[in-house]
């Protein structure tokens, strides 16, 4: 009898933790790698268990301000036609997060078809919105092509490239549309758009200098705090690309963006909202940026992030609540699609074995 071949979320968590610790003492050429060091549990558990608590308490301060009867309101008139639009788009955009990894792979001289990068996506979604893992869906990803191709920098490289490229082209449309519309966004909120951007191209060349080899070496907080932020692996991961690659690997992430965009329109107008759609140009960039705080699922930030920003556009708070939950709810069923095509791939390599 054959025994499954799923890859279990603590065997992810483990793989991850080894490939990325590798990758990161080749980098800094600084002796054994810590894999090879047992890693003590409890550090994942106070990881999750901080993910968690910025979660919960994230979530208590966003729903304090709303009314229940106003959100439950806000929730019935939601058109599920337009929903259902929106989330067709966000899974478009999965597709087209594919193709911009993808380029960035081909670029590495790393071949893989676009369905199987397809599918990694997918699968990553499953664990990084469903799971309390504490890792995300990056890690699949990771682990999956890392165990595919056997090129462990290469996934690791790419997959943090491919997500600072997001961001990047992303808060650069926020900064356009700002400045084309000041009307829409206030200076405080342009200069944060700005400064994010300004600040992650600029950590990204002058880690790309020559003198960061030397100077990561000596430790110290600073240099651990760029080591939590994956600054490393980017300016690692940049120097491995051609220009070439890195413009249209940026050119795809606009297009991503723009899709991103178009479903916060659609659920939008689903709600009932008129909102000029340069405001979403500026919401969305700042509320991606936020995500990257260690929340479980990105709840909490996510909802935070719309009752404040669309608040400040004159959006009733618990329709804005209602805007992020429903946002949330289209993930949580891409994840649920992942978590299927997960079990399938788990059934296939099963059969295949018997």
């Amino acid at each position: 009898m054959a025994i499954s071949t799923v890859r279990s979320p603590e065997r992810y968590r483990r793989l991850y933790n080894e490939l990325a610790n590798a990758v990161r003492w080749s980098i800094l050429e600084t002796g054994v790698p810590p894999y090879l060091k047992q890693k003590r549990s409890s550090s994942r558990h106070l990881r999750g268990i901080l993910q968690v608590g910025i979660s919960v308490i994230l979530l208590v301060v966003a729903f304090r301000q709303v009314e229940w009867g106003d959100l439950r309101s806000s929730l019935a008139q939601i058109s599920l036609p337009w929903l259902a639009a929106a989330w067709v788009l966000f899974l478009v955009g999965v597709i087209v997060r594919a193709v911009r990894w993808q380029v960035l792979l081909q670029s590495l001289d790393v071949h893989r078809p676009l369905r199987d990068l397809v599918l990694w996506y997918f699968v990553g979604g499953f664990f990084n919105v469903l799971l309390p893992t504490g890792f995300g869906g990056d890690a699949v990803r990771v682990v999956e092509l890392s165990q595919d191709t056997q090129r462990v920098g290469a996934a690791l490289n790419s997959v943090v490239v491919d997500r600072y490229l997001g961001l990047v082209a992303l808060l650069a449309m926020g900064l356009v549309a700002g400045a084309l519309r000041p009307d829409l966004a206030p200076g405080p909120i342009l200069g944060l758009i700005g400064l994010l951007l300004a600040g992650g191209i600029l950590a990204a060349w002058l880690l790309t200098r020559p003198w960061w080899r030397n100077w990561a070496q000596r430790g110290g907080l600073a240099t651990r705090l760029l080591r939590m932020l994956k600054l490393p692996d980017v300016a690692a991961g940049l120097s491995s690309y051609t220009s070439g690659s890195i413009v249209r690997a940026f050119l795809v992430s606009i297009i991503f963006n723009l899709l991103q965009i178009f479903w916060n329109v659609m659920i939008s107008v689903g709600l009932g909202l008129r909102l000029p759609i340069a405001l979403y140009f500026v919401i969305v960039p700042l509320t991606a940026a936020a995500l990257l705080l260690p929340a479980f699922g990105g709840l909490g930030v996510r909802e935070l992030s719309y009752v404040t920003l669309l608040g400040s556009a004159g959006v009733p708070q618990a329709t804005a609540l209602a805007f992020s939950l429903s946002i949330y709810a289209i993930t949580v069923a891409t994840g649920l699609l992942g978590g299927v095509l997960y079990f399938v791939q788990g059934l296939r390599r099963t059969r295949r074995k018997i």
